[in-house]
Order: C-alpha cells, then structure tokens, then sequence
C-alpha cells in the first residue's frame, strides 16, 4: 500500500486552507481550488519517488497511483477548503457589519 495519499490528505486541506484565506485577504478576486490542487498533486508526486521506477509494470502501477492520489488530493481540498471559506464569509460579514 502507497502512504502517500494518507501524507498528501492533510498536506492538501492546509494547503487549501491557508491558500482561501490568503487570496481573500491580498486579492478581489475570488479564491479557486485549481493551484492548491495542482500544488498538492505535485507533492504528493513527489512523495511517490517516480525516478525510482526501474521496470515497465511499475510505470503502470505508478500511473494508477496517480489516479488515486487524484482523489485524495480532491478530498484533501474539500477537507481544507469548507473550513477556510467559512471562516472568510465569517469575517467577511462582520467585517461588513461593523464598519458603520
């Protein structure tokens, strides 16, 4: 079994967290899931060590893994991200409520 994905779940919700909370205080425009996600896939392609393949059925089976850890980067960034856009609506309203 691959651990990557269990490394990469976490590593993807604070990567999504801190990556919401920082677009909504440096930038207007809305924060979107596409560079966390990307980033962390990245990392967790990286944790899978793929210049270490050194036959053709372990190509194959890294190309599966890839696929899973798609997953669980996705499930990573939901995980960070329900959180993190509920603290920015959070402040986003009080922040609004207060300024009068």
């Amino acid at each position: 079994m691959d651990f990557s994905g269990l490394i990469v779940l976490p590593l993807a919700a604070l990567i999504t967290a801190f990556w919401i909370v920082g677009a909504a205080v440096l930038s207007k425009n809305g924060p979107g899931f596409r560079a966390p996600f990307l980033l962390s896939y990245g990392f967790g392609a990286i944790f899978m060590e793929p210049w270490k393949l050194a036959a053709w059925q372990e190509l194959g089976m890294f190309a599966i893994m890839l696929v899973m850890l798609a997953l669980w980067v996705a499930a990573g960034c939901v995980v960070g991200g329900i959180p993190a856009a509920l603290i920015v609506s959070l402040a986003t309203k009080l922040r609004q409520r207060f300024r009068y």
